[in-house]
């Protein structure tokens, strides 16, 4: 019992780390999944916004050709225009603004900031230039000139790059959640089946052999391992019908072991019990397959032989008392079995008064002598 309490611990223990490292990988794969959605919309965000400053790079191009040619209302659209690009690259170097919540990556940031002609560099030029062609003056004219010429050959390649760069990133951060994805679910499978092979298995061999253990405790006898009392009678009475419905014969025999008390008293309950045990593995030779016995009570045995006549049953009932006579254990006492024997009748109502009938003829063997078979048929 200490051995299998032991067991139980342990597989509880294992069990509740079971079922702690799922509730674990449970919770990485939601926050796995919430990452993933995080990290998309931020990423859709930042090529969102790349792509509007190369569009505004365009735009403002086009406005300082208009207001070059004189439209009235080019120039706050310009400056308008202008603003929004320069807002937009705070928010694609440093996050925190225009949905953006993460700054640039160490490729994104040397291409912004690194080499002899960054980008951010670019960028700002690109809009210094714009503000002095909107502040007119005398150096007007070169900063249109310098405006045409980065939109058209300086600025859109770059800026290009950088949309090409945020949408490789945004590739490469989907491939790792995959990969991550792929991990945590393989992990969760083989807790699964870990559980499965060191936890469950085990306790349902363990719920099986208790519920075995169960049933032999409630239908065997402790001692000999024979039927106890309760399945002997639920069994016989089963057998009774059927063989009062199809009309074949039913034998009843009860059998008691000659002086067993005195057994007791001279030689100890231990051996009394061994005499019980040797009794009933003589008996489960002699019998045959289909044959029921059953210790009834401490001394007392029943037995239940279907398809048996009344010359068949004085047959096995003799045998069976040859068998205990002849085969002593040396190391025990020797003892001898009385036998009262009855056969079931059309009258019968029960298998009780099958048996009150065999129990009637044992008393009649033990008062002739013991060692020896009774027969009673119905009247």
């Amino acid at each position: 019992m200490t051995t299998e309490r032991s067991i139980a611990h342990r597989m509880t223990i294992a069990y509740l780390v079971g079922l702690t490292l799922l509730a674990v990988l449970s919770s990485a794969v939601h926050f796995l999944l919430d990452g993933v959605i995080v990290q998309q919309q931020d990423s859709a965000t930042v090529i969102n916004v790349a792509g509007r400053q190369r569009m505004l790079s365009q735009r403002i191009a086009l406005l300082a050709a208009d207001m070059e040619d004189g439209k009235a209302d080019a120039r706050n659209q310009m400056l308008e225009a202008a603003q929004a690009m320069e807002r937009a690259q705070d928010a694609l170097i440093n996050g925190g603004d225009l949905g953006i919540a993460r700054a640039l990556s160490p490729a994104a940031r040397a291409l912004y900031f690194d080499g002899p002609a960054p980008l951010d560099a670019k960028v700002r030029s690109y809009l210094g230039a714009v503000a002095r062609y909107a502040a007119g003056g005398d150096d007007a004219t070169g900063a249109y000139t310098q405006i045409t010429r980065m939109a058209r050959s300086e600025l859109l390649p770059d800026l290009d790059a950088a949309v090409k760069l945020f949408e490789r990133e945004a590739q490469d951060d989907v491939a790792w959640m995959r990969t991550a994805q792929k991990v945590v679910l393989a992990t969760l499978l083989l807790t699964l089946a870990l559980e499965a092979v060191f936890i469950f298995h085990p306790l349902v061999r363990m719920v099986r052999n208790y519920a075995a253990h169960l049933y032999e405790m409630a239908t065997q006898d402790g001692l000999t391992g024979l039927p106890n009392r309760r399945h002997f009678m639920e069994t016989a009475d089963r057998q009774f019908q059927i063989a009062r419905r199809t009309g074949q014969p039913l034998a009843a025999l009860v059998l008691d072991l000659d002086h067993f008390k005195q057994i007791n008293d001279t030689h100890g309950h231990a051996t009394g019990d061994a005499v019980l045990r040797h009794f009933a593995e003589v008996a489960t030779r002699v019998l045959r397959a289909g044959d029921m016995i059953s210790r009834t009570g401490g001394e007392e045995f029943a037995l239940m032989l279907p398809l048996m006549n009344r010359s068949g049953a004085l047959t096995v009932a003799e045998k069976l008392r040859q068998a205990i006579a002849e085969q002593p254990d040396e190391a025990l006492p020797a003892i001898t079995v009385s036998v009262g024997v009855s056969i079931s009748d059309p009258a019968d109502r029960s298998v009780e008064e099958l048996l009150r009938r065999a129990d009637k003829a044992l008393y009649d063997a033990k008062a002739a002598g013991r060692n020896r078979v009774s027969l009673i048929l119905a009247t």
